[in-house]
């Protein structure tokens, strides 16, 4: 069935998406992760289509914890990054989301629903659901599964067409940062709501708190 949908997929595109992962889009999403073990997760990627089905995610924004189908809220955040998207020529490309439960690897309602909105907006977008039963990436398992929509089914996209730029030297930062608590520092449109004197658009995430 799946690679039935698969030749669906090439035939009715013409080719298959590929990604391509920043540093700083893989540490912000797996940070905000580290943060919130025990909670849901969310937050749309960021990013520009550089050729036909080939898009470049530059930076992960972190918008939930806890409880993700605030729809008020979502609106809200989805208009300020929209509005900031339009400073730094950019687009949201995709979405995040890490399950509350660990060994939930289902793609449920709620990241379903965001990830067709933002499908609507941007034909290639994809979906990034964490793995978390394995909260420890690695250069040959990111611990993320990429799904595309095609038709009305979100599909896995091949690990071989995501890619981490520089996947050594990201692992290793990664790792720094959280060795340094960068994550504890890390905002979401969440914890913004609480205090709005915490930036939570464009935060700068270092190994230490200097």
């Amino acid at each position: 069935y799946s690679s039935r949908l698969l030749l669906f997929w090439r035939v009715a595109s013409g080719r298959r998406a590929m990604y391509t992962i920043e540093e700083n889009a893989f540490c912000t999403l797996m940070m905000h992760c580290y943060k919130h073990p025990t909670h849901a997760v969310n937050g749309v990627l960021l990013g520009r289509e550089t050729s036909p089905g080939e898009v470049e995610i530059v930076k992960a924004v972190p918008l939930f914890h806890g409880m993700l189908a605030l729809a008020p809220m979502l609106e809200a955040a989805f208009l300020q990054i929209d509005e900031y998207c339009t400073t730094c020529s950019l687009t949201i490309v995709g979405y995040y989301h890490a399950n509350e439960r660990r060994g939930d690897a289902e793609l449920g309602h709620v990241a379903r629903k965001i990830g067709e909105r933002v499908r609507s907006r941007f034909n290639p977008a994809c979906i990034m659901l964490v793995d978390n039963r394995n909260m420890h990436p690695t250069v040959d398992n990111l611990s993320v599964t990429t799904y595309n929509l095609v038709g009305n089914v979100w599909i896995s996209v091949p690990a071989k067409d995501v890619q981490l730029h520089d996947a050594a030297s990201t692992m290793s930062h990664l790792t720094e940062l959280i060795e340094g608590g960068a994550q504890h520092r890390l905002t979401d449109f969440d914890a913004h709501l609480d205090d709005v004197s915490r930036p939570w658009l464009e935060q700068r995430l270092t190994a230490t708190s200097s």
